[in-house]
């Protein structure tokens, strides 16, 4: 299942119906439009319904990545910080550092 994109056709009625900015309230930028779902693509599968630039998108998108998986741990689809932490260790744990003298051609020289 693929993302939904506008056509130019789309792409203009909307430029029209926003008077050619951005769609939230406080911006006025009018280069550079992104097209962007006013509900998220995760729950909804629609074409974009608004045009956003790109700093209003930026922080649309951040803000829908969070209340996505506070969905998700409140259905009990992902788990909470404190399950998290009982079930794997309050440690995050690391990937192994490759050292660079392993490397072929790598200095041998250290500090």
């Amino acid at each position: 299942m693929g993302r939904l994109y506008l056509t130019a056709r789309e792409y203009e009625a909307l430029l029209k119906k926003q008077n050619g900015a951005c769609c939230v309230d406080e911006c006025e930028e009018t280069e550079g439009l992104i097209g962007e779902h006013s509900t998220p693509n995760a729950w909804r599968r629609a074409k974009p319904d608004q045009l956003m630039c790109a700093r209003c998108h930026k922080v649309k998108t951040l803000r829908d990545i969070k209340n996505i998986w506070k969905v998700k741990r409140l259905n009990g689809e992902a788990l909470s910080q404190y399950e998290r932490r009982r079930r794997y260790g309050a440690q995050l744990r690391g990937r192994t550092l490759q050292l660079r003298r392993d490397q072929p051609g790598a200095s041998t020289w250290r500090r």
